[in-house]
């Protein structure tokens, strides 16, 4: 029997439906394509990885499903080793091409994507990775990063458009289980929520009238909340595009009057692929200090004062409410976050490994590129 050809979209995190790369690709090509999320259990019980983010993922590929739905597509859905899934999908088509982002993940991402790439060779099948925001791939310093990283933010948003699919909805055996669809959807009223419409809603109340505080308020935990972005966890999911967010602000009537803290934030969107593209060169940022001395520091690592600390009840009021805050809602501002390090690290003579981990789970805007690289750095 002649198998069906097909190309693959596999989304990582790029759980949106517009400046997207890979989905151009696809409908450029003459044959249809399937797009596809992998829930993988070996990611998912990893020591970064929390049901906060899995919620917010699985909420954004709903958001998703109700934007391409009128053309007749969805986002498959895979709950196993994405060695598994491929594995799989080979078996039902005879798959052409795969399209996805370069991905900055931890060790474990990347050792998957080496093997994947070996199972694609030896299938004849050609994987396109493309770039994610600002990062590079490949480069061995940073000359002309910066003239790059305004080349990317300041040029043409992808306008995706969509066709009515050819393909009918795929059936497989590693379909989400009831009970663990329970508990995505049972999503936290106290977390932002999820999605690319949502990300969209933030960015433009920010440049409407909560970023007119924005410098003043940043380093504020409370009135922080508000005059911040809060577009950190549509950014790290992939809900928006840095390069979206960029020209939405810069282009913003609003901007000739806000310019301090509009150009504030637009710097952060810099630094947030500065730090990503870190990591993109050296992702033992995860588990060794860059700084090689740092390693024969002998420190205390009391694990009374480890577990206060991740309890929020170490006794310091401003401490504790933070990581009570972190806990309920999955966001503090970066100078919070930044203390809360520090009082680790500093105050309780703790390796700064003690508590990666921890924050990891608790942020839901969990970034690996910008956490391991500004933990380090903040931790000295």
């Amino acid at each position: 029997m002649v198998k069906e050809k097909i190309n693959i979209v596999w989304l990582k995190r790029d759980l949106r439906s517009q400046d997207h790369a890979a989905l151009h690709r696809a409908e450029v090509e003459k044959i249809d394509y399937l797009i596809i999320y992998i829930f993988e259990p070996k990611m998912m019980n990893y020591e970064d990885s929390a049901l906060r983010h899995q919620q917010f993922v699985y909420h954004s590929i709903q958001a998703l499903n109700k934007i391409v739905k009128p053309y007749k597509r969805e986002v498959t859905v895979f709950h196993t080793s994405a060695k598994n899934a491929f594995e799989h999908l080979i078996q039902a088509f005879d798959i052409q091409h795969v399209f996805s982002i370069q991905e900055s993940g931890i060790q474990l991402t990347w050792n998957r994507d080496k093997n994947l790439k070996r199972l694609f060779a030896a299938n004849s099948i050609q994987w396109t990775e493309f770039q994610r925001d600002g990062i590079i791939r490949g480069i061995k310093d940073r000359n002309g990063w910066d003239k790059r990283w305004y080349e990317y933010a300041k040029g043409s948003v992808i306008q995706n458009h969509f066709s009515e699919a050819t393909i009918k909805p795929f059936r497989h055996p590693f379909a989400l289980a009831k009970p663990f669809i329970d508990e995505l959807e049972n999503y936290p009223k106290s977390f932002q929520l999820a999605g690319e419409q949502n990300g969209w809603s933030y960015l433009h109340s920010f440049c409407r009238s909560r970023g007119e505080n924005y410098s003043k308020h940043i380093s504020k935990p409370l009135e922080s909340r508000r005059s911040c972005g809060r577009i950190s966890p549509y950014l790290a999911w992939g809900n928006i595009s840095v390069r979206q967010a960029y020209q939405f602000i810069r282009n913003h009537e609003n901007y000739s009057s806000n310019k301090r803290s509009f150009n504030g934030i637009l710097t952060r969107l810099k630094w947030h692929c500065h730090f990503i593209q870190k990591f993109e060169v050296e992702c033992a940022y995860e588990n060794r200090c860059i700084n090689k001395g740092y390693e024969s520091l002998v420190r205390t690592n009391d694990e009374k004062l480890i577990l206060a600390w991740k309890n929020g009840q170490t006794g310091f009021p401003l401490v504790d409410a933070c990581m009570r805050c972190l806990k309920k809602t999955g966001w503090i501002n970066f100078r919070m976050r930044a203390m809360l390090v520090s009082v680790l690290c500093h105050h309780f003579d703790c390796d700064w490994r003690k508590g990666a981990y921890h924050l990891a789970q608790l942020f839901l805007d969990y970034e690996p590129g910008i956490h391991y690289t500004q933990f380090q750095m903040q931790a000295g």
